[in-house]
């Protein structure tokens, strides 16, 4: 049974060639591809993918907050962020708000496939100046101090 995929990007020319690639193999099945994520809490429900690729940088609703509608809908989708911005803020927004990947625009495709695969056995695929800043992040926090019964 082919892999369930969604996504959600504006960008005509970039997500028509995502639906190209992934159309050409056939272990995957593009289910849906939005503009926009106004409606993904409902497009989740009724396409049930099982991975969602989405970008940030949406018109009306962000991705960030399209990340929330789709965990809340559908907590067993994966989603894989594919985006732009390499900044800690908008990085961490989408892990909080469900995320389960981050992967940079640059990404080559077969990286993407490999993403995908990634994600549906667990795994939290990144970019890898995105796994850097995420480890950076628990590094520099480790001076804190928790104060933990014993």
């Amino acid at each position: 049974m082919p892999v369930k995929i969604a996504i959600f990007e504006d960008n005509d020319r970039l997500r028509d060639s995502l639906v190209a690639l992934f159309k050409g193999m056939n272990d995957y099945d593009v289910v849906t591809d939005q503009n926009n994520c106004n409606e993904a809490g409902t497009i989740a429900r009724v396409y049930e993918p099982d991975v969602v690729l989405m970008d940030i940088d949406l018109p009306g609703d962000s991705g960030i907050k399209g990340v929330a509608k789709i965990k809340e809908a559908r907590p067993q989708t994966a989603i894989i962020m594919y985006t732009v911005f390499e900044d800690d803020e908008k990085l961490f927004q989408c892990l909080c708000a469900g995320a389960n990947g981050y992967l940079l625009k640059k990404t080559q495709p077969s990286r993407l496939i490999d993403a995908i695969q990634e994600v549906i056995e667990g795994g939290a695929p990144m970019s890898p100046s995105i796994a850097r800043k995420v480890l950076n992040s628990f590094q520099n926090n480790k001076s804190k101090h928790y104060d933990l019964s014993e």
